[in-house]
């Protein structure tokens, strides 16, 4: 049995699930979230190596402009299930991950509550620290108090790992690799994208690791690319074609390959955050308010994003129930499609971190965006009543690339104005 065990401590407030929604494990960390992210992470490791091996293209879908064929999503699948350990299901057989995940508390976990009264919720009124807490408030107004409820920084875990049998040892070295680096990358529970749950890696034992997370990147996108060539074969959905025309990978990935002169990957740290005041003030920069606060020193402006109606770039469902006409505003999602995460993630580490501290930032841009959106907004008759006008939006690989460059360009500037220098860590 190999044994991999990580001690942890959470950066940023921790918001993990429970049976209540409204509730947090009391256990702090939850062992199927890390699972969650780890399998994200490996999907985008694995079909980043297929896409640079130009064996993952995709197919145009009914509402989506590209996600993978069938045979391509099996491959993947067969990859990060069978090879690497993750477990799988399909057709062919299953098995179940030949890791078993234990989280313990190192020390006594404390919850914090946020009490936020009916009367503080005003459209205008309410101001708490992080965005992404402000948008778990707007869900229960009919309620006269909301509590809040989450995880204050400074809590440590233990984090233990361990191989129960082995098939491919190589592929199994790669899939807790890949954990770390998924740990590093991206926090856990709600906000996870935004960087809430973000976790400090103090010490790893069992495993041998750089000491850089570029020079991680680079080990693990070299290992991957080993890992595709080795055993795909062992995969009946083994799929070798050349692309006839340069296309966006269909899922995110981490790869070196590039789209029209972008990245298809790109990871940064922002140096100079050295406090939680600095992170909330990265973490911000989702919400137009505040963007337009530091961009153009009123919570009220026409951004770049919002000019060019372009911000669906940043997450979907991106909407809001405007009160007056008693229905959403903003990005609506047409057809089957139904949300689609933010393809920037990013994660604070303090000067604990073993792969060095900052706000790291990662951009990924893929095809699996829906074709048809609608952007509405409330205007005034004649007669000054509100009343709902929608936009159509159909969009294309081109509309994916032209808004990924917008707001690159206006995260970017945001920065910069906050006194803080993006540097490039990977590829």
């Amino acid at each position: 049995m190999t044994e991999v065990t990580l001690r942890v401590s959470n950066t940023t407030p921790l918001l993990t699930g429970w049976y209540d929604p409204d509730r947090v494990d009391p256990q702090g960390l939850r062992a199927t979230e890390i699972k969650g992210i780890w399998r994200w992470w490996a999907r985008a490791i694995i079909g980043g190596s297929l896409y640079d091996k130009r064996m993952l293209i995709g197919e145009g879908g009914h509402d989506i402009i590209r996600k993978p064929s069938r045979d391509e999503a099996r491959l993947i699948n067969c990859l990060i299930g069978r090879i690497l350990g993750l477990g799988y299901t399909s057709p062919e057989g299953s098995e179940s991950s030949r890791f078993t995940l234990i989280v313990d508390p190192i020390d006594s976990v404390r919850i914090s509550e946020l009490e936020i009264k009916k009367e503080e919720e005003g459209r205008h009124k309410r101001r708490i620290e992080y965005q992404r807490l402000n948008l778990l408030t707007l869900k229960k107004e009919d309620k006269k108090i909301k509590i809040l409820r989450y995880i204050d920084p400074g809590h440590e875990f233990k984090i233990t790992v361990k191989r129960i049998r082995t098939r491919y040892t190589d592929a199994e070295d790669l899939a807790l690799r890949i954990l770390i680096l998924a740990l590093q990358l991206q926090g856990l529970g709600k906000g996870a994208r935004r960087g809430l749950g973000s976790l400090d890696i103090m010490d790893i034992t069992g495993i041998n690791i750089p000491k850089g997370l570029g020079e991680l990147i680079n080990t693990i996108y070299e290992s991957a690319l080993n890992i595709v060539e080795r055993y795909s074969g062992e995969c009946k959905q083994s799929i070798v074609r050349s692309f006839d025309k340069p296309v966006l990978p269909p899922i995110p990935v981490i790869s070196k390959s590039s789209y029209q002169g972008n990245s298809v990957a790109s990871i940064y740290v922002i140096e100079g955050v050295a406090d939680l005041g600095g992170f909330r003030n990265v973490h911000n920069f989702f919400v137009r308010t505040e963007r337009c606060r530091v961009l153009h020193r009123s919570p009220i402006c026409y951004d770049m994003l919002r000019r060019t109606l372009q911000a669906w770039i940043l997450g979907l469902p991106r909407s809001q129930r405007d009160p007056r006409i008693k229905t959403d505003t903003g990005y609506i999602v047409k057809g089957e499609v139904n949300r689609r995460a933010s393809p920037i993630m990013i994660s604070y580490h303090s000067k604990d971190n073993l792969f060095g501290s900052g706000v790291f930032v990662t951009f990924t841009m893929s095809g699996d965006w829906p074709r048809k959106l609608e952007w509405v907004r409330v205007v005034s008759d004649k007669q000054g009543r509100a009343r709902r006008k929608g936009q159509p939006l159909s969009l294309n690989e081109q509309d994916i690339v032209q808004a990924m460059r917008t707001a690159f360009r206006e995260f970017k500037d945001y920065i910069g104005r906050l006194g803080y220098r993006m540097v490039g860590v990977w590829p």
